[in-house]
């Protein structure tokens, strides 16, 4: 007996054989013949016939509803049909770029690479009064099903326009009354006074500082444009004063830490389990997205070893064999965090459906759109500014809904990769990740798949851990 090809991938782990079958989403554990038999099969290999346990196996595996072959028909994202809606009726968030100067030459930033074509450099163009004020109404009519809409500051260093945040504050507070509104900065710290944090702090603002690690790491990279000497202990002091006068405010900041793995990385996680200004602040981390960049940041040995030791004690916490106060917040929240979102796409399914797109690609706009000094439109701040294709609209002539779908239904461009993907309901490619100098590349995109398929495989690893350990996820957070 053999059998067509069923749409699975097979997984070991040190104590047991999986398949994950793509069709139900769903973790079958089996034995070593079955798993032999079946992994051959997904690899195209010589198959032998079964032995009388493992057709039994495949028999009862098929009865109930695993092992299918179905693939998608169409790659086409369910929320094509609803796109309008979406863009005219129910955008969550929106970030205007009120300049795109800043004081700092951060090395690892985008803006600052005179040498690479993909995305802009830093200039003195600032979002005029006119622009901002009509980015507002122009969101105001577009969230409208929005409870909590939020209405986020972007640079350059967007404290530099601090007066004309000011004005565009005031007037959404006035235009969208009656809503629960938020506003968010994404600030270096720089020019954080205690009056404008006292400001910000009135208006219900949610916080982001960039700082990237002890004095060292830091002021490695994020460095004044006008002298180049490091700032890290401008911002300490500030933040020291911040948590000094402002408690409630300072409870409210978050940290966003670019991680450079080309260095060793114990001092960061450190500063954040031992330092009183940062141990029990939020943050967010990741490494430097060298996407639009000619230098690459290339994971040194040292930041592999120092990065490793970290996450294999966070395991053992998971577990109560290591004391989670002697764990490192990064790498614990970095653990759990990517868990949790396997955790959450693990939904059991009866079959894929004819027409579907992989994961990966947002609604077009909806989570946070992004609107450029000049009031052009862009799905969102991680993407190219230079980019055409990635220029969905401006505020003066609405959206462009064809260009808007055909970023939603990026994986088109290569349909039949994806059909076939194992990978398919995890992926994580982005519009971003297509961008070829302003046209949209499957070459680019299929360049990134295997990356992408050992990282869900990474992640699978670890969801499977915790269920053969019997760690409940609920200890996730």
């Amino acid at each position: 007996m053999t059998i067509e090809k069923p749409f699975i991938h097979m997984l070991k782990t040190i104590l047991c054989n999986y398949i994950y079958d793509v069709n139900t989403n769903q973790f079958i554990d089996i034995d070593e013949d079955t798993y032999r038999y079946l992994d051959d099969i997904e690899q195209g290999a010589g198959v032998l016939a079964p032995n009388d346990r493992v057709q039994r196996n495949i028999e009862e595996l098929r009865t109930q509803g695993f092992l299918s072959t179905k693939h998608p028909q169409e790659i086409r994202h369910s929320h094509s049909d609803l796109l309008a809606y979406h863009l005219n009726e129910n955008i969550m968030a929106m970030a205007l770029q009120v300049t795109q100067q800043c004081n700092f030459r951060c090395a690892y930033c985008a803006y600052c690479a005179d040498d690479f074509e993909f995305q802009r450099n830093h200039s003195s163009k600032r979002m005029s009064l006119e622009t901002a004020l009509a980015a507002v109404d122009f969101f105001a009519a577009r969230c409208i099903n929005q409870d909590q809409p939020t209405i986020g500051f972007y640079g350059g260093e967007p404290l530099l326009e601090f007066s004309l945040i000011q004005r565009v504050t005031a007037y959404a507070e006035e235009i969208l009354y009656g809503k629960s509104l938020k506003f968010t900065i994404t600030t270096n710290a720089s020019l954080l006074t205690l009056d404008i944090a006292r400001y910000l702090f009135e208006h219900n603002f949610i916080i982001t500082i960039s700082l990237d690690g002890t004095p060292e790491t830091h002021d490695r990279s994020r460095r004044f444009a006008n002298t180049g000497r490091g700032s890290f202990s401008v911002i300490r002091d500030k933040m020291d004063a911040i948590k000094e006068q402002y408690p409630g405010l300072y409870d409210k900041l978050s940290f966003n830490i670019v991680i450079d793995p080309r260095y060793p990385c114990d001092p960061l996680h450190q500063l954040f389990n031992q330092d009183d200004l940062f141990r029990k602040a939020r943050f967010t981390s990741t490494l430097i997205d060298d996407t639009f960049t000619v230098e690459k940041a290339v994971p040194s040995e040292a930041f592999m070893q120092q990065d490793g030791r970290h996450a294999f004690k966070s395991y053992l916490s998971l577990r109560n064999l290591y004391d989670l106060d002697n764990v490192s917040r990064i790498a614990h929240t970095t653990l759990c965090s990517g868990i949790q979102r396997i955790h959450l796409n693990m939904k059991p399914a009866v079959s894929l459906p004819d027409v579907v797109a992989p994961g990966g690609p947002c609604i077009t706009g909806e989570r946070r759109l992004f609107v450029s000094v000049d009031g052009d439109l862009f799905p969102c701040e991680r993407v190219s500014e230079t980019s055409d294709v990635m220029k969905i609209g401006t505020l003066w002539n609405g959206f462009n809904m064809t260009k808007a779908d055909r970023i939603l239904n990026i994986a088109q461009t290569t349909a039949e990769d994806c059909k076939n993907c194992w990978a398919f309901r995890h992926c994580t490619l982005c519009c971003k990740h297509s961008d070829n100098s302003g046209k949209l590349s499957a070459n680019l995109r299929r360049s990134q798949c295997d990356m992408v398929r050992t990282q869900v495989e990474d992640g699978f690893r670890d969801y499977l851990w915790m269920r053969e350990f019997g760690v409940s996820y609920d200890t996730l957070g």
